[in-house]
């Protein structure tokens, strides 16, 4: 594709290596807290005797806020500028996580859950401070190195059940809570916001909105990441439980192999922003949509261990590929209002990595049988490429270059 697409005058030629190194980093503490009930899930569904639907519940639940919440998080940061919503953003995320180490029901975890599930939304803050510092020619790379923030989600996974085995599950929320604080000291004594220029009037939250109202490649762009992304989380928070019930391995063991997924799918990203900048996003995403789709249609074969390991890690870097690809897409589309764009986007992967733990887990409660999830995500892979004929995305082509 060749888009019509939004200028900024916002946008510097070398870019800002301080902010994104500074911006990766405050991902990657928000991630690695995000997702951190998915290590401790199965010492948590022992000490408080949960089903299957429960642990997906329990998992699910800081996604929710964290994907609800980047709508708003995203216009506020077009309209305030990354440094102070993301300081702000890591400063409350710490109180949350902290006080959940001291809980004793499940209840009462849900609760912490849903409020440090706000650091969740730090992908929307991101996206729009980096993309304002870069041109279009190197967004997809700078994106993709600011997805690597992901790579949270695999500290969690594999630190979790170490410091659980060392100091008690409870501990774990406690060590994770104090890079948040940190963060957010560093985050806003040395970040900055892209320069603007003086004689434009700041927009108000009513004019960012118009944006939703534009284009329906909005909603295309939301369907896309609710797989990608959406799958991604959603496997990261499974597989432990996954290779734990269904292969037999060790808590630990089973989250350093989750580990290596979290690992191939979060640097594969930077690959996704490289190739978007030199080839069809739409192409690639057809490729990226027919592989995931076969491979989840070979994971319902009875396979080993090791091949099923395979596999995933190859979803796995499809996913982070199709990851970088969505939000450079989205930069290059939408470059004044990529942070209100990016973060109904950010939601809709983040809905994908609420609901599908729970649905994996009640299908697996009802049936006893994981077969039936993959068949169920599969169909997510054939609804998003029914979205990716030329003539469907010419016509939303249209209509953005009109409302642009």
């Amino acid at each position: 594709m060749n888009p019509s697409v939004q200028t900024s005058p916002m946008q510097t030629p070398q870019g800002n290596t301080r902010v994104l190194i500074l911006a990766t980093l405050a991902f990657a503490v928000c991630f690695a807290g995000w997702t951190l009930f998915s290590p401790l899930a199965v010492y948590l569904k022992t000490e408080f005797r949960l089903s299957s639907t429960a642990v997906g519940l329990l998992l699910a639940t800081p996604v929710l806020l964290g994907s609800i919440v980047r709508i708003p998080i995203g216009v506020l940061t077009d309209k305030f500028g990354g440094r102070r919503v993301f300081s702000v953003l890591l400063f409350f995320g710490f109180f949350p996580m902290f006080i959940a180490g001291f809980a004793q029901s499940y209840g009462f975890l849900l609760v912490c859950g849903l409020f440090f599930g706000l650091i969740g939304t730090s992908f929307a803050i991101g996206i729009p401070q980096i993309s304002q510092w870069y041109p279009k020619e190197k967004q997809g790379l700078a994106l993709g190195i600011y997805g690597v923030g992901n790579i949270g989600s695999a500290i969690a996974t594999f630190g979790g059940p170490f410091f659980a085995e060392s100091f008690g599950w409870h501990k774990v929320f406690m060590i994770y809570s104090a890079p948040l604080l940190i963060m957010a000291f560093v985050y806003w004594f040395f970040s900055e916001d892209a320069p603007r220029p003086a004689q434009v009037k700041p927009p108000t939250f009513g004019d960012k909105l118009k944006v939703y109202k534009s284009s329906n490649l909005i909603w295309v762009f939301c369907l896309f990441y609710f797989m990608t992304f959406g799958f991604f989380v959603t496997f990261s928070l499974w597989l432990p439980s996954y290779f734990k019930d269904f292969y037999k391995v060790t808590p630990v063991k089973a989250g350093g192999f989750t580990s290596i997924f979290v690992f191939a799918t979060t640097f594969s990203r930077i690959l996704g922003g490289y190739l978007s900048d030199r080839i069809s996003g739409r192409r690639i995403l057809i490729v990226l949509s027919t592989t995931i789709l076969s491979i989840l249609i070979f994971l319902n074969l009875d396979v080993s261990f090791v091949t099923a390991l395979i596999v995933f890690y190859l979803m796995g870097i499809c996913l982070g590929i199709g990851n970088g690809v969505v939000f450079k897409l989205v930069a290059e589309y939408f470059s004044k209002d990529t942070g209100t764009v990016g973060g109904m986007v950010g939601a809709a992967g983040g809905l994908g990595g609420f609901f599908l733990p729970i649905i994996l887990g009640t299908i697996k409660d009802y049936t006893n049988n994981y077969s039936l999830g993959f068949i169920f995500v599969s169909l997510i892979c054939l609804i998003c490429l029914s979205f990716m004929e030329e003539e469907t995305i010419a016509k939303m082509h249209k209509k953005v270059a009109n409302a642009a």
